[in-house]
């Protein structure tokens, strides 16, 4: 007689048929908020920012999202809870760091410097607001349109152009746009500030508006032509998200605010992880829309070679930020052993890929899908990547704080989350004895 496995034997993450119930979803959207609000500090230390750091936030939670999506036991066949996801997600969001914002800051604050720290003039705070609005809606609007891409399957190379011509022009005309009508955007254009080559803050704006606004351009390109397809539901999601990253973007900033208050907390970081928390549970939302929605069933490709390549990648970034950033603390000149680095890790890269496609044959299925405890392991060096370019420091009550909610945020999402895959694991109460 054929041993059975029950269900309470089946390795984590493997696919249970458990039935999520709206309490399921709801810890999950938590669960996404509390990662968030961390990835997104993290974003930002030393070592990261910009597309690396926005990478590593992507990865966190394009993870969580493949994690969760093996709960129910039909996912893996649907287009939700493909590796793709994971993908998208994390591309999506990395994306977004290739713009910046900082010069906004200022902004809120009403203060406009002409080459910072001198020429300061008054400026209306609501400027800052909106700039920092767009730069959230096209990282969450990017991010949108991967994920409904991936939803939406396989499509055909025209339906492809299309999508991609879409979003060039887009962006084409978005910095047509606001070159043509700067002063629309851009406070005090018409004095002719931003001619001076001495205003270095101002010429920096201006350079950082053309940037935003073509990643804003892009975005609604990919927008118009979702909806022009009639993708509605993926049209929609794309603005959910889109708008679900530009809210807490603008509405986190009055934390900029508080810069000149008497408690010594670094309000920069508490900007970003409202932005975390806020994107985190929009991305929760949307797990949540998307798993209560009838799919077709598809065949479990599992996971294609470029994204296993684009994941490795990812990973290797994040990695590679924390040992920059800790060699930084240390005020050792990095370069030299960065190149190295790099080089060493592509060849090793290059050598497992051969060896992989020369093994192909006679191991089809090596790597074929990610085990739950490989994700798990993923996670887990995310979170030490990001203690290791925080912990480097002297005491502050700003840093004891900032580390206190880390841990909070870390300790709380793990924990939640372990409970939540740990009871996947157990068959549905409906199911049948396996006896």
């Amino acid at each position: 007689m054929t041993a059975q496995t029950t269900p309470s034997e089946k390795p984590l993450g493997s696919c249970s048929k458990v039935p999520l119930l709206p309490s399921h979803y709801l810890t999950i959207t938590v669960i996404m908020g509390l990662m968030g609000a961390f990835y997104w500090a993290i974003r930002g230390t030393g070592g990261y920012g910009g597309g690396q750091g926005a990478l590593l936030a992507g990865l966190g939670w394009g993870t969580l999202w493949y994690l969760f999506s093996c709960l129910d036991g039909t996912s893996r066949q649907r287009p939700y809870g493909s590796a793709r996801m994971i993908a998208a997600i994390t591309f999506g969001v990395g994306i977004g760091g290739m713009t910046g914002y900082g010069v906004y800051i200022a902004w809120l604050q009403g203060k406009f410097y002409l080459n910072y720290p001198d020429g300061v003039r008054d400026v209306a705070a609501w400027t800052g607001y909106a700039m920092l609005f767009f730069c959230g809606l096209h990282w969450g609007g990017i991010a949108g349109a991967f994920i409904a891409w991936a939803l939406a399957g396989p499509v055909s190379r025209k339906t492809w152009i299309l999508r991609i011509a879409s979003g060039v022009a887009g962006a084409l005309l978005a910095v047509l746009f606001v070159s043509r009508l700067p002063q629309l955007f851009l406070p005090f254009h018409a004095e002719g500030l931003y001619l001076d080559p001495a205003n270095e803050t101002c010429i920096r704006a201006a350079g950082s508006m053309e940037n935003v606004f073509s990643h804003v351009g892009l975005f609604l390109g990919f927008l118009v032509c979702e909806a022009a397809r009639g993708n509605r539901r993926g049209a929609v999601l794309m603005l959910f998200v889109a708008l679900g990253f530009a809210l807490p973007f603008a509405v986190g900033g009055y934390w900029h605010t508080l810069r000149g208050a008497s408690l010594k907390l670094d309000w920069w970081k508490n900007w970003e992880m409202s932005i975390g928390l806020g994107g985190g549970l929009t991305f929760g939302g949307v797990f949540w829309a998307v798993h209560r929605e009838p799919a077709p069933a598809r065949k479990d490709d599992g996971v294609p070679l470029a994204v296993r390549i684009l994941l490795g990648l990812a990973l290797y970034v994040t990695v590679r930020g924390a040992i920059k950033g800790v060699l930084a603390h240390e005020e050792v000149d990095s370069k030299a052993f960065m190149n190295s680095l790099d080089a060493t890790v592509l060849m090793l890269g290059a050598l497992g890929f051969f060896l992989h496609r020369a093994a192909g044959k006679y191991r089809v299925g090596f790597l074929s899908q990610l085990p739950a405890g490989a994700l798990l392991a993923g996670l887990g060096v995310i979170c030490l990547c990001g203690y290791a370019v925080t912990l480097p420091g002297g005491p502050s009550t700003g840093r004891s704080f900032l580390l206190a909610v880390y841990t909070g945020d870390v300790l709380a999402g793990g924990l939640i989350m372990l409970g939540v895959l740990h009871g996947g694991r157990g068959a549905s109460p409906s199911a049948p004895d396996p006896r």
